[in-house]
C-alpha cells in the first residue's frame, strides 16, 4: 500500500501538476521498487530498467568483486577495485582499465599513489593536447584494450548465467542471484584453464 500511495503522489505532480520526480524517488515497480531507469547515453537506445552493477576482473577472466550501484554512475568505483584488489591480493594492481564513466582527474591521482603503474582511463570532454598525446600512446591503447574482456566478460554474464533477468525478488534476491552468476562464470573459467 505504501508503494501504491507513493505512485499515485508521484503520478499527480509529474501529470497533473507538471513537476519533475527526481530518478531515485519514483516507483518504476510495485514488485521490485529498487528497480531504477537506466538511460543509455547513446544514440538511439532506449532507456532501461534495471540496476547498474560494476564489475572487477583480474588475470585470466576471472571476477573478483562485483557491486549494485546506489546512484546510476560509476565516479569513485575504480578506487574502491583498487582497495579491494589490495586486500585480496596483498598490492595493487599494475594496470586499472575502465571506462569513460569511471574516469577523474583525482581517480587517478589516487590510483597512481596506491601503486598503480598504468591507468587506462579514457577522460571525457574535450581533451588537451597533453592528455590527447597520452590516450595515444602505444602503452596506454595497449592497456585500454585489456578492458574490452569485462564486455565479453559481461555478455556472457547476460546469456550464460542468468543475468539478463533476476530470478529472485528484492535487493538481497539480486545480490544472490548476481553472486551465483560471478561464482558460475569464475567456475567455468577455472575449468577451461585447467584443460588447456
Amino acid at each position: 500500500m505504501p508503494l501504491v500511495i507513493r505512485v499515485i503522489a508521484q503520478t499527480r505532480a509529474r501529470v497533473l501538476e507538471g513537476k519533475k520526480v527526481a530518478s531515485a524517488d519514483k516507483v518504476l515497480s510495485l514488485f521490485e521498487p529498487h528497480t531504477r531507469a537506466i538511460p543509455r547515453h547513446k544514440g538511439g537506445a532506449e532507456v532501461e530498467f534495471g540496476r547498474h552493477i560494476i564489475l572487477d576482473e583480474v588475470d585470466g577472466g576471472i571476477l573478483t568483486r562485483y557491486a549494485i550501484l546506489e546512484q546510476p554512475h560509476e565516479h569513485g568505483q575504480a578506487v574502491e577495485a583498487v582497495s579491494h584488489h589490495r586486500q585480496v591480493f596483498g598490492g595493487p594492481p599494475h594496470l586499472v582499465a575502465g571506462d569513460r564513466g569511471v574516469h577523474s582527474p583525482e581517480t587517478e591521482d589516487t590510483l597512481t599513489t596506491a601503486g598503480v603503474k598504468l591507468v587506462a582511463i579514457p577522460a571525457a570532454g574535450k581533451l588537451p593536447e597533453e592528455r590527447q598525446a597520452l590516450e595515444r600512446t602505444r602503452r596506454w591503447k595497449r592497456g585500454y584494450r585489456w578492458r574490452a574482456g569485462i564486455e565479453g566478460r559481461i555478455a556472457s554474464l547476460r546469456r550464460d548465467f542468468g543475468w539478463s533477468s533476476c530470478g529472485y525478488h528484492g535487493q538481497d534476491g539480486m545480490e544472490r542471484w548476481l553472486g551465483l552468476g560471478v561464482m558460475a562464470s569464475n567456475l567455468r573459467r577455472i575449468a577451461r584453464t585447467k584443460q588447456e
